[in-house]
């Protein structure tokens, strides 16, 4: 008797990061397997404007962190530097607060130092990457210019805080997420709190009806709705059908709302677990964020593991209780579906692990022939 269909929700609108369309729905709803699997609903929720607000700040319970209050000290020149450079952008002040926030919720507002600067140092007090798109380096040393590109983007796959339109009625979060600062609640609370604390200071003819912003999220703020898609990935943990190293628990984390700054997951990498799970009956995963961990295996800082905030790709291990390879059987069944879904731009491992099949959006790359490897860091952000 063939399986009964998979039970797929889809909830689709326009976004920055949009990434598994209608093909998701196709594709998901016409897998027939050998023997039926529990049907994992996936709800995408990709929105923008009020929308994206809805979806993840109508929960109840944020508490905003109480504001700190006194004179700035080893950051006041930092501050300036960033008031001038939003004041020159525009004379919107949302733009100060936003520049700040972001630049207390990445660094604490601290520049950085390193003898030796590779594409792949976190630079500037927006501790943005070169290799990430975000500018020279030059660019990102220096507080004023790093302001601008933050506010206003780094081309057409780097937008900046401003590029939506919406911008200036949203939260903090999403200002954050708009950039790749993955943070949990507790710290944008506190990285905004410092800020208005900043601009207190430095501006202190500023009203508080001038600065008044969307409702704080409890939750990651990403390009979905990263609570639920956590949860939906928990629930299949206790189930016994995501299985593998403590890196897992980087899931329950953001599932339950305690998950630190660097210790995010992206969205899209939970959405190809999910896919992943409705196609096999167990997943076992290797690795996660390593930057939440400080691990520097592999590919270093460069990893995609590791890099601009971590979490954004995905090692897998085995599936189905057998050890894959990147070149088995079950390696490239999986391969073949994600690469249905994924946005271009998207890697996996193993090149030299197997004769190719030829991808339509995989890019690929060699890598050690223990697991398969999925990575979305370099993908085009605009599907």
């Amino acid at each position: 008797m063939a399986a009964p269909m998979l039970a797929v929700k889809v909830v689709l609108a326009i976004g920055p990061k949009k990434l598994l369309g209608g093909a998701l729905a196709l594709l998901l709803g016409g897998l027939v397997g050998a023997a039926a699997l529990p049907a994992i609903a996936i709800t995408l929720f990709i929105p923008t404007g009020s929308a994206l607000r809805q979806a993840h700040c109508a929960v109840p319970g944020s508490v905003p962190a109480e504001q700190p209050t006194g004179p700035l000290v080893a950051e006041q020149l930092l501050v300036s530097a960033i008031v001038d450079a939003a004041a020159a952008i525009t004379p919107e002040p949302k733009a100060k607060l936003a520049a700040l926030t972001a630049a207390y919720a990445a660094s604490n507002m601290t520049a950085s130092t390193f003898d030796t600067i590779t594409d792949d140092t976190p630079l500037g007090v927006y501790r943005r990457t070169v290799r990430g798109g975000w500018g020279t380096a030059e660019q990102l040393q220096d507080t004023a210019t790093a302001t601008g590109l933050v506010l206003t983007g780094a081309g057409e796959n780097r937008p900046g805080i401003m590029s939506d339109p919406a911008w200036i009625d949203e939260p903090a979060g999403w200002w954050l997420s708009t950039i790749g600062i993955h943070a949990e609640a507790p710290t944008i609370a506190t990285a905004e709190a410092s800020a208005r604390n900043a601009l207190a200071v430095v501006e202190p003819e500023l009203t508080d009806e001038q600065l008044t912003v969307g409702a704080a999220c409890n939750y990651l703020p990403l390009d979905g709705d990263n609570r639920e898609l956590a949860l939906r990935l928990v629930g299949a943990m206790d189930e016994g059908r995501l299985v593998g190293s403590d890196y897992l628990q980087q899931l329950r984390n953001v599932a339950n709302g305690t998950a630190l700054a660097d210790c995010g997951i992206d969205s899209r990498i939970m959405q190809i677990l999910l896919v992943a799970l409705n196609a096999f009956e167990q997943v076992a995963v290797s690795d996660l964020n390593r930057r939440c961990t400080g691990s520097l295996e592999g590919a270093g800082e460069s990893s995609s593991h590791y890099r601009d905030g971590g979490g954004m790709a995905v090692d897998i291990y085995a599936l189905n209780g057998s050890s894959v390879t990147g070149g088995d059987g079950l390696s490239l069944q999986l391969l073949a579906l994600l690469d249905s879904v994924v946005p271009p731009g998207s890697r996996t491992g193993q090149s030299n692990c197997r004769n190719s099949p030829g991808f339509t959006h995989f890019d690929e790359f060699e890598d050690t022939c223990n697991h398969v490897h999925i990575d979305v860091a370099y993908a085009n952000p605009g599907l």
